[in-house]
């Protein structure tokens, strides 16, 4: 690695880091509006991404145990977020979904997460944007980035 990228690679890693606690802000001011961990944001954002998903699915995704995922999913139950199904197709597995209340907190902490991010861009005029999205994209490995629906 040259001095150039060593530079640059403490450059980045600076500006990635000041952006992740502009998230973590937002994301923690999501969370104490219903007393929310990390775990339990991402689970509901994977769940509502993957409607009818299996519980090891989503500990798959989160990378955790089955018993810290089931914990997860057992609040987000009680807090009324999410709710177990059992599938016609296989009585055996157990299905998750969103509840209408589990959506709109999953709408709420998405729009709060854009809000952040465009509160960002807002510093840069349009070319720019659009280069910084472009190269976001790529450097996650995806020349076709596609916007998440929510």
């Amino acid at each position: 690695m040259t001095k150039t990228d060593i530079d640059q690679t403490a450059q980045l890693a600076d500006i990635l880091e000041r952006f992740m606690r502009r998230f973590k802000v937002s994301e923690a001011t999501a969370a104490m509006e219903h007393a929310l961990n990390g775990l339990d944001i991402q689970a509901l954002l994977f769940i509502n991404d993957h409607p009818g998903c299996a519980l090891g699915d989503v500990a798959r995704e989160l990378q955790v145990a089955l018993t810290t995922m089931s914990s997860s999913v057992d609040r987000l139950v009680r807090r009324e977020m999410l709710q177990r199904e059992r599938p016609e197709f296989n009585r055996r597995t157990v299905a998750l979904t969103l509840t209408t209340a589990g959506r709109q907190d999953v709408r709420r902490y998405v729009d709060g997460y854009r809000d952040t991010c465009g509160a960002m861009l807002a510093a840069l005029d349009q070319v720019k944007r659009e280069q910084l999205v472009k190269l976001m994209g790529k450097a996650l490995g995806s020349d076709n980035y596609t916007i998440r629906k929510s």
